[in-house]
């Protein structure tokens, strides 16, 4: 089932399997990738309680056994509407029998659209509904098409930070998903601004750049079109594009990050980790605006 928000010049559509976007709008122009099994045949999963992988898909959080495949379960979890006005929605999704074989918690999600004008802010609200400790990392995966004119290609764009990035991205391995945080690429150094190349993702995979000072990313092609992420609560910020050179971008503000080599199994313990402690709340949110 979906659902359509909208403000005056833009909309969103939103679906209820995995409560993902399938469709950001401007001007009758769709800046949302669709989606291609031949490369990726997602759009903008919600990654929740982890992000990237665990060692083997296993790990134990305070002792407790967890076995997740990448991204977690949140993704591949049914959601409920929990309440919806014309420019924004909350879908909800609340621990079962199911997502504690692999994540022996109890949570409640809600996810909160909310489109003003061009911009549509994600929100994540996270409860602990358990009566033990619980740790989790959180993140988006939103992904842009790249080229978004006729008459442009992938390497007429560039994604312009609101900083100079002052030290290199980490990098998962493409076949584990492990990062190796002894080594640091050279894709940008010192500068502001990333040229997309799809050479940048086809021996590698995504840029991580951990514990980010920017705060703001834009992706922007000759014409002046594109994506303006603004990810404030967010530590990491993701770029990613499959390979085989696909038309997209993905952008992924992120909480935590993939596992590392220097890490155990022990999943508190792990990068960016927040634990909530029973009946908390927190929430996280991030800004897409559509240029």
């Amino acid at each position: 089932m979906k659902f359509e928000i909208k403000s005056n010049t833009s909309s969103a559509v939103l679906g209820l399997d995995g409560a993902m976007l399938n469709s950001l709008k401007k001007d009758g122009l769709e800046y949302l990738w669709q989606g291609d099994a031949k490369y990726w045949g997602n759009q903008a999963p919600v990654c929740f309680p982890i992000v990237g992988v665990l060692p083997n898909n296993e790990g134990t959080a305070f002792g407790n056994k967890c076995c997740m495949k990448r991204h977690g379960v949140a993704r591949i979890t049914p959601f409920e509407v929990f309440e919806q006005h014309k420019n924004s929605i909350t879908f909800i999704q609340r621990s079962s029998d199911e997502t504690k074989k692999a994540y022996p918690f109890d949570y409640e999600l809600k996810i909160k659209y909310t489109i003003v004008g061009d911009t549509v802010t994600n929100e994540y609200i996270i409860t602990n509904t358990g009566a033990e400790k619980m740790p989790f990392v959180i993140g988006g995966h939103p992904a842009f098409n790249c080229p978004l004119c006729d008459g442009e290609q992938f390497e007429d764009y560039k994604v312009v930070f609101d900083k100079a990035i002052t030290h290199r991205p980490l990098r998962p391995n493409h076949e584990t998903g492990i990062v190796d945080v002894g080594v640091r690429y050279d894709a940008l150094d010192n500068s502001d601004t990333l040229p997309m190349k799809h050479k940048l993702f086809e021996e590698l995979d995504s840029m991580i750049f951990d514990n980010i000072e920017a705060k703001c990313a834009t992706l922007i092609g000759k014409k002046g079109r594109g994506i303006k992420i603004e990810y404030q609560d967010m530590a990491n910020l993701l770029i990613w594009s499959a390979v085989g050179r696909p038309n997209f971008v993905a952008l992924e503000p992120w909480t935590g990050i993939s596992n590392c080599s220097d890490e155990s199994d022990i999943i508190e313990n792990k990068r960016g980790m927040t634990i909530l402690e029973p009946d908390e709340t927190t929430s996280f949110k991030f800004k897409i605006t559509m240029i």
